[in-house]
């Protein structure tokens, strides 16, 4: 009888597996260039790279750590943090 250990270990190589084969299938016979990497061949909107770029900048620690700070102090990391798209754009 299996243990929870080896189910796990199978459907997370099969899990892999699959991914890779869909993308290998995917981009087999595509053109490699710099314009397909980075910009998916110009087809993503201003919106998607933003959300994008904000959603790569959220984690555990905003969500927690920074309320807690937030919560425990007078507010001033909020600045921070909303200071930081300036320097983004």
């Amino acid at each position: 009888m299996f243990s929870w250990l080896t189910f796990t270990i199978i459907s997370c190589l099969f899990s892999m597996g699959l991914v890779a084969w869909i993308s290998y299938i995917k981009t087999k016979g595509s053109v490699n260039d710099s314009d397909g990497y980075f910009l998916s061949g110009r087809g993503l909107t201003g919106t998607f790279i933003a959300g994008s770029l904000l959603l790569t900048n959220l984690s555990a620690e905003q969500l927690v750590g920074l309320n807690a700070q937030a919560f425990r102090t007078n507010l001033t990391n909020m600045a921070w943090e909303v200071t930081a798209a300036f320097q983004l754009l």
